[in-house]
C-alpha cells in the first residue's frame, strides 16, 4: 500500500514537473517571439521612454537638493559670522553674473516672428536663423545687458543658439518662432542700440517681424541646469 502511494505520489510530482518546464518554456518563446518581431525603431524607443523617465527622476531629486542647499545656505546668512556672510554675499555675486540666479528689473522685451510667406521668396529668407538673433544678443551685450533670456531661457557664456529648420535650439531646448528676448539693463541704452541695429534693418528687409520695448519690470529665470526632456 505504502509503494502504490509513493508511486501514485511520483507520478503527480512528475506531471507537476513536466508542467512547469512547458510553462516556462512557452513564457520564454513568447517573449523571445515578442523581441524578434520587435523592430530596432521599437526597441530603441522602449529604452527612450526609459531613459526619459529616469532623467525625470534625477532632475526631480536635483530640484530637491537645490532647495535643501538653498535652505541651509540661508541659516548661514542669518548667522553673526562675518566671514561665512562674507562667502554667502560673493555666492550670490557670482550666480547673478553668472546667471543661476532669477533677477529682476528694467530693460527690454524683443520679439522676433517669421515673415509671412511669399511665393517669391526663398522659404530661408522668410525665418529666423540662429545669426540673427546672436546679433542681437552682442548688440544688446554692448550696450550693457546685465541678464539676457530667449523664450525664458537663461542666456549664459556657454549657451548655444543653433538652427534647426524652422525650428531654434536654445541650450539644447528646441524652441519654434516666435522668439521673446528680454535684456535686464538701462532701457534707454538698450532701446537706442536696437533702433540702430543693422541686424534688425536687414531683418526687416525681408518682413521678418521685429518688435521691441521697453520694460519697467522683466523678470528673468536663472539658468536650468537640467535640460527638459521632450
Amino acid at each position: 500500500m505504502e509503494n502504490k502511494i509513493k508511486g501514485i505520489l511520483f507520478v503527480v510530482f512528475l506531471l507537476f514537473g513536466m508542467f512547469v518546464t512547458m510553462q516556462a518554456r512557452s513564457i520564454i518563446m513568447t517573449r523571445q517571439q515578442k523581441s524578434q518581431n520587435q523592430t530596432p525603431i521599437q526597441s530603441l524607443s522602449e529604452e527612450l521612454e526609459q531613459v526619459k523617465l529616469e532623467g525625470l527622476e534625477l532632475q526631480e531629486t536635483l530640484r530637491a537638493l537645490e532647495e535643501e542647499m538653498e535652505e541651509i545656505i540661508k541659516g548661514f546668512d542669518s548667522g553673526d559670522n562675518p566671514i561665512l556672510n562674507e562667502l554667502v554675499k560673493t555666492r550670490r555675486h557670482l550666480q547673478l553674473i553668472n546667471g543661476f540666479t532669477d533677477v529682476k528689473g528694467k530693460g527690454v522685451t524683443v520679439t522676433l516672428n517669421d515673415a509671412p510667406a511669399r511665393t517669391e521668396a526663398y522659404p530661408s529668407e522668410l525665418i529666423i536663423h540662429d545669426s540673427d538673433i546672436i546679433a542681437i544678443l552682442n548688440e544688446l551685450r554692448a550696450a550693457g545687458a546685465q541678464a539676457l533670456a530667449i523664450n525664458d531661457e537663461r542666456i549664459i557664456a556657454t549657451s548655444k543658439q543653433l538652427c534647426t529648420g524652422p525650428t531654434i535650439l536654445i541650450n539644447k531646448n528646441r524652441y519654434p518662432a516666435p522668439y521673446t528676448i528680454k535684456a535686464i539693463g538701462d532701457p534707454d541704452a538698450l532701446y537706442a542700440v536696437l533702433e540702430q541695429s543693422e541686424a534688425v534693418f536687414i531683418m526687416r528687409i525681408y518682413n521678418i517681424r521685429v518688435d521691441f520695448r521697453k520694460e519697467e519690470e522683466i523678470f528673468i529665470p536663472r539658468y536650468r541646469v537640467y535640460e527638459s526632456i521632450d
